[in-house]
């Protein structure tokens, strides 16, 4: 499966980017890094040249776009740049980033991805991308809450709480019948926090599987990213690779709300928003 790279939006595909294109790309990453990003890292991330990279960071230092640090070695946009690259970081714009990482999941994986968060005690579904491969599933409507136990996503999230308090807010709503069941659910939850993402097959629909990782912004689990598909392609052998790229999207995004968040001051910006569609 292919690594996500960052793309320009609506940019042509072409044989040979222009170096506009190209400092794009830098610029969109560099913005998502709001302390700084190493060269080598920056290259990849932008699927731009080292080399390139380097010769686009000396032009827009020499314009005041980008800083580099003489001791660490690390790109970030100059403070009096800000107001030139802000509309990267305003809740349109940041949007429209998180649903680009959402593309850009799907083609790496191959299968449909979504943006979750918890709420109370349901997972809402914020957005959703639809894969490449979407056969033999029914896409949903967007916003829609699910139960957490049902979700890789709520295992994502609810791995990072105690036990004790994930039973506490569970219990009420998960169904009386199979209530022996909820420690299971529970005892599943210490390798996803271990492994950093989660699993899960066949639980919300017996055909379906998905994996999640948690998009961890201060060092607590705000949100997450999830790939699903059918359980013919989402296997026990590819969990982990799907896990990984789940993993690499969720990080990416934790940076971008960071960004965003001490660019312009949002709390919680998305949820403010009211997300609403598929794309």
């Amino acid at each position: 499966m292919a690594k996500i790279t960052w793309k320009s939006d609506d940019a042509p595909e072409k044989k040979s980017d222009g170096l506009l294109n190209r400092a794009v790309k830098v610029l969109r990453v560099v913005s998502t890094f709001p302390h700084g990003v190493g060269l080598s890292e920056l290259a990849r991330l932008a699927d731009v040249p080292k080399a390139s990279c380097f010769r686009i960071i000396t032009v827009l230092e020499a314009e005041g776009i980008l800083f580099t640090d003489e001791d660490t070695k690390r790109t970030r946009i100059s403070v009096g740049a800000l107001s030139i690259v802000g509309g990267l970081l305003t809740q349109s714009g940041m949007l429209r980033a998180v649903r680009d990482i959402l593309a850009d999941l799907s083609t790496a994986s191959g299968e449909t991805t979504g943006f979750d968060v918890l709420q109370g005690e349901d997972i809402v579904v914020l957005m959703q991308n639809v894969g490449p491969s979407l056969i033999g599933q029914t896409l949903k409507q967007t916003p829609r809450t699910q139960p957490p136990w049902l979700t890789s996503t709520g295992k994502a999230l609810l791995a990072h709480r105690d036990p004790d308090e994930v039973r506490e807010l569970l219990a009420p709503r998960y169904p009386q019948e199979n209530l022996h069941q909820l420690d299971l659910f529970i005892e599943s939850l210490e390798p996803a926090r271990v492994h950093g993402y989660a699993w899960l097959y066949g639980a919300l629909e017996r055909d379906a599987a998905s994996v999640a990782a948690p998009v961890m912004i201060d060092g607590l689990p705000k949100y997450a990213l999830w790939i699903g598909g059918p359980t013919y392609r989402i296997t026990p052998d590819n969990a982990r690779q799907l896990g990984q790229l789940a993993i690499e999207a969720a990080e990416k995004t934790a940076r971008l709300l960071t960004a965003s968040r001490e660019a312009q001051g949002f709390a919680e910006p998305l949820l403010e928003s009211g997300i609403n569609g598929t794309i």
